[in-house]
């Protein structure tokens, strides 16, 4: 076995070494110009998109349900990974009272932003087209009953034509956060 394992290494060293040149102009792919001025997605270098994030993840440590929201259309999908979700603002203010109800602290770091522009959707038109703002930071969250948990939270948002939130989802793993709490809601 040890021959066999051999030989097919000298013989796989013996052809990535092979310097032969190969006729490049042959190979080389005409120019083509393409019609589409726009790639399927791109960065948006916009500040204010940024900040807009920045206030309301501040809104939320603050436990600023309006500030949370504000930017929040009022048909907003709210979506968890593990496929449970909210639809319309109002039921994400009533969710997220409830939570801020049984939340002693919560403190956001480490934030990641990238604000894109997705000129087509990347699957048939099942996720939207549009500005998404996709981000990332570490949660560091203290509960009334004492117990403390951390952990790394992804979010997706996408904007409508007005430049308010309709569609998010939230990454995150809900088993710890829910372990955290049994004791503080009420079933």
């Amino acid at each position: 076995m040890k021959k066999i394992l051999s030989v097919i290494l000298v013989s796989a060293f013996l052809v990535a070494c092979n310097n032969e040149k190969k006729d490049e102009t042959a190979a080389a792919a005409p120019e083509v110009k393409s019609d589409k001025a726009q790639a399927p997605v791109e960065l948006i270098m916009d500040s204010n998109f940024v900040n807009g994030t920045k206030a309301t993840m501040a809104a939320f440590q603050n436990k600023d349900i309006e500030g949370y929201t504000a930017d929040m259309a009022d048909n907003i999908i709210f979506r968890w990974s593990g496929g449970d979700s909210l639809v319309g603002k109002q039921a994400v203010k009533d969710y997220y009272t409830g939570r801020f109800n049984i939340i002693d602290n919560i403190k956001f770091s480490n934030p990641i932003f990238l604000p894109v522009m997705a000129n087509v959707s990347p699957n048939g038109g099942a996720t939207a087209s549009g500005k998404w703002m996709l981000d990332w930071y570490m949660v560091n969250v203290k509960y009334k009953n004492g117990k403390a948990i951390g952990f790394w939270v992804h979010n997706t948002m996408h904007y409508n034509a007005a430049g308010k939130i309709d569609q998010a989802t939230q990454f995150i793993d809900r088993h710890p956060i829910m372990e955290a709490t049994k004791d503080l809601v009420k079933k």
